[in-house]
């Protein structure tokens, strides 16, 4: 978020009021703000890429939400999951041992929305076929 976006988000937090465009009225408001990111925010405010000030408005309370590489244990439910989500519109498939270890040895940079995309292109590369393999799985182009 640029510096002066950042400028006018922390006036709004601070004063709880806004000012619609074309308007010279500003409105009270009452709101919680809810904020999600995968940068180390804190560590933005020591290079001056995020403002300190708005940083301590914002976190109040912190979540963190580990990323899929931290919780491995996780992968098999996760994985029933997707492709349960997905035989709702079509028929339910299965991963099978080949399949499921070449998911586990991946680093999943793209958390857990890479693993349902990745399992959503393994079911359309797969075809009629009701069981993944390992040929199936393909992680696409990373970022990282």
């Amino acid at each position: 978020m640029p510096l002066a976006l950042q400028s006018k988000l922390l006036r709004f937090v601070e004063s709880s009021e806004l000012q619609r465009i074309g308007e010279n009225e500003t409105i009270k408001v009452d709101v919680r703000i809810l904020a999600a990111t995968h940068r180390p925010l804190a560590e933005h405010t020591k290079t001056g890429s995020f403002r300190a000030d708005l940083y301590y408005r914002l976190a109040v309370f912190l979540i963190r939400t580990p990323a899929l590489i931290e919780h491995p244990q996780d992968l098999e439910v996760l994985v029933e999951h997707f492709l349960e989500k997905m035989g709702r519109e079509s028929p339910v498939k299965r991963v099978d041992g080949s399949a499921m270890a070449k998911l586990a040895a991946h680093d999943w940079p793209g958390n857990v929305r890479e693993l349902e995309h990745v399992l959503e292109r393994a079911a359309i590369l797969a075809g009629d076929e009701s069981l993944l393999t390992a040929v199936e799985i393909d992680f696409g182009l990373s970022v990282n």
